[in-house]
């Protein structure tokens, strides 16, 4: 299989995470370029300063609420252990972002705390983000960015020692100095920090790791209601099992599982609120919903390069397309639309039906599949549901497995 670099596993990590909450949309990009200033005035070396601007870029991704969130870009934040936990438990199984993980889940340290604390291994990465996420806190909009430098740098000075750590500061005291550094804070894109770090290519892809990857990827989304939080790893689970009863070879049914975990990823760009909603949704939020497999085709674009993925990619935008040419985004025919999308479909609408959603519980089986049988299957396949039915008991076996495991894991990552 190919190789891939960090750079270009992530990305799809960074975009759902600037596609979301316009009070953070830069600030996660804001604190990357913070971040490699001090570290490469700090001298770390390529591989370190590539993580830290990776850990940088998704630090808030454990807060999952607008609430949680907005109460991050406080200058005093309260408690804010839980989001760093859960960050670092969406992050951590994949093994490529497991240091990325650690340095998340630090990103707060206090230095004073942590001169008593004998037992955490504190990644020196974490202070870094620390005080860069704290100095963005302080910048204003309402005000030219040069205006503030001197009034942001004596609020950190005050608290060397204390909250920051000293030799982190002692960086970024030498950095800021230069007004091109603050310019940079509001003007350097991701893409162009991108460029400035050598990403070394040396992950050797594997099915397993691009499972736990894809994985990760969906906690983004998933973790965020607990009506949604089983949804993307049973939508996989499901379509693999589909897979195989068309005659799909096991890497294509891989293939399947990944877009599954995938394939929502977009409804990062959606209010939550929408997910959470007592009743039915207006015509104006159905189509606010609608936006969701756009965002998710342009959140993976970068991943549809690579041969393995480009599928994956047409699969998880497509979910939505109906054989009538009244599916959404792309409004697509028949003839564009390959059996992958339609078991995708599938899995999506099954795993649909059958989860419990704030205005009503799950159906059982039975009754999912006489919905899907009398009002849905025509806009996908009626052949291939006829494939399906038959196979009615081991699917609602192993949607309950899924089910069962993924409300697990987020039980653990909320209790952590």
């Amino acid at each position: 299989m190919e190789k891939l670099s960090l750079k270009e596993l992530a990305v799809p990590m960074i975009k759902s995470i600037d596609s979301f909450n316009y009070l953070l949309k830069s600030h996660h990009r804001r604190v990357a370029v913070i971040s490699y200033s001090i570290g490469k005035e700090l001298g770390l070396e390529n591989h370190a300063l590539g993580e830290l601007v990776v850990a940088a870029s998704l630090h808030d991704i454990g807060a999952l609420s607008v609430q949680e969130r907005d109460m991050l870009i406080q200058e005093d934040v309260v408690n804010p252990m839980p989001h760093c936990l859960m960050g670092y438990h969406m992050l951590k199984s994949f093994s490529v972002f497991k240091d990325i993980a650690q340095i998340i889940r630090y990103h707060h340290v206090v230095y004073e705390d942590s001169l008593d604390d004998k037992e955490d291994d504190i990644p020196f990465a974490s202070y870094i983000v620390h005080l860069a996420d704290r100095v963005d806190v302080l910048i204003s909009a309402d005000e030219f960015i040069l205006s503030q430098k001197n009034r942001i740098i004596h609020k950190i000075h005050n608290k060397v020692g204390t909250t920051f750590h000293p030799e982190v500061y002692k960086a970024f005291e030498k950095v800021s100095k230069a007004d091109v550094f603050w310019l940079e804070i509001n003007n350097m894109t991701m893409e162009q920090l991108f460029k400035k770090i050598d990403f070394p290519v040396n992950f050797d892809l594997t099915i397993d790791n691009i499972l736990e990857f894809a994985r990760a990827i969906s906690r983004i989304i998933d973790f965020r209601s607990r009506f949604t939080a089983m949804h993307s790893y049973t939508v996989g689970h499901l379509a693999s099992l589909l897979g195989s009863y068309f005659d799909y070879p096991k890497e294509d049914c891989a293939k399947l599982m990944v877009a599954g975990y995938l394939h929502d990823i977009g409804k990062i760009g959606i209010d939550p609120g929408l997910m959470e909603k007592n009743g039915p949704l207006t015509e104006e939020e159905f189509n606010l919903m609608k936006l969701h497999p756009y965002y998710t085709g342009q959140i993976l674009r970068e991943l549809s390069a690579s041969d393995w993925f480009k599928n994956i990619v047409l699969w998880a935008e497509r979910h939505h397309e109906k054989v009538d040419g009244h599916g959404y985004p792309y409004a697509l025919e028949a003839k564009e639309l390959d059996t992958g999308v339609k078991i995708l479909a599938y899995a999506d609408i099954i795993t649909a039906l059958m989860e419990n959603r704030p205005y009503r519980e799950g159906m059982p089986i039975d009754e999912a599949f006489e919905i899907i049988d009398e009002k849905l299957s025509k806009s996908l396949s009626i052949e291939m549901f006829d494939v399906i039915k038959a196979h009615k008991d081991e699917i609602n076996d192993v949607f309950l497995e899924s089910q069962a495991h993924s409300f697990e894991e987020y039980n653990l990552a909320k209790e952590a």
